[in-house]
Order: structure tokens, then sequence, then C-alpha cells
């Protein structure tokens, strides 16, 4: 309790303190805080992709999976993708939620910059992935242009969240006495 009162006085304390360090110690909390939400819209973003897919008779499998594992490959291939989905749905109300937190001050664990760094590394797979079907005219040209939008200001949003957080924690770190 005493860390987090110390925590909250001193970023209190900041907010009259006009040096470069506090401003951009300030703008970077609040960066935090927008971009945590983006991250917990991009959770959300993920569902809706999936079931506009359902809806609007995307091809999710190709048939010829389909011919070669039948019902029941189909049926634990669809589980597996939901359940996958499920957690990465999770994780980025974890890490978004866990960064509004931090950016306002809030004590708050490192473990969720550890999972922000899968969220960028599975960003940055997914782009690639996406330019390399787009240039081997695997899919949809508007469909997977759509796709690479939201998947690179995803991988942008998750990155700049990442840099801001790390800058914040710096930031406490030295006033705290305990860093660089």
């Amino acid at each position: 309790m005493e860390n987090t009162a110390d925590t909250e006085k001193t970023a209190r304390a900041d907010i009259v303190l006009n040096d470069p360090e506090s401003i951009k110690f300030r703008r970077n909390s609040n960066t935090m805080v927008i971009l945590g939400l983006g991250v917990i819209l991009f959770a959300f973003w993920t569902i809706i992709k999936l079931l506009a897919q359902f809806v609007l008779k995307f091809e999710i499998v190709d048939d010829s999976i389909f011919e070669e594992f039948g019902v029941l490959g189909l049926m634990v291939f669809m589980i597996t993708l939901v359940v996958v989905l499920a957690f990465e749905v999770l994780l980025r109300l974890f890490v978004g939620l866990r960064a509004i937190r931090d950016g306002m001050g809030k004590k708050v664990s490192k473990a969720y910059l550890v999972f922000a760094v899968f969220l960028i590394i599975d960003s940055l797979l997914s782009v690639l992935l996406m330019i390399d079907s787009s240039i081997n005219a695997e899919t949809d040209f508007l469909e997977n242009y759509i796709s690479l939008f939201m998947e690179l200001s995803s991988f942008i949003v998750t990155v700049e969240l990442f840099i801001a957080a790390l800058s914040v924690r710096r930031y406490r770190a030295k006033k705290a006495g305990r860093g660089d």
C-alpha cells in the first residue's frame, strides 16, 4: 500500500513540474492510457473480423483441407481456431487494461510488457504473412489489404505502447532513486 501511495504522490507532484523529463513522463503516461484502449479495441476487431468472415461466408478453410480431414478434422480446426483467438483477445485485454492502469500511476507488474512483446511478434508475423499472400495473390485483394492495414495498425499501436511504458517506468525508477 505504501508503494502505491508513493507512486500516486509522485505522479501528483510531477504535475507541477514543467521540466522536459516531467512533460515527457506525463505525455507518455497519457499515451499509455490511450494506446491501452487501442489494444483493447483491436481485441474486439479480432472478434468482429471472425464474425464477419462467418456472416459474409468468406472461405476460412480451403475445401481441400475439408476433403482431406473430414468433418472431425474441420471441427478440431475450428475449435483450435476459437481457442487461439480467445487467447489472443484475453491477452490484448490484459495488456490494454494493465497499460491503462500503469499510465494512470497505479502499480502493476511488468508481466504485461512481456505479453506486449508477444503481441508485437504475433502482429509482425501476421503482417509478413499477409504481405506474402498478397504478393502470391492467394487471397482477395480488398480483404487482404484491409486486414493488412488493421494488423499493421495493431502492430504500431502495440510498439508505441511498449516504448511509452518503458519510458514511464524509467522515469519512475529515476525519481525513486533506483535507476538512471
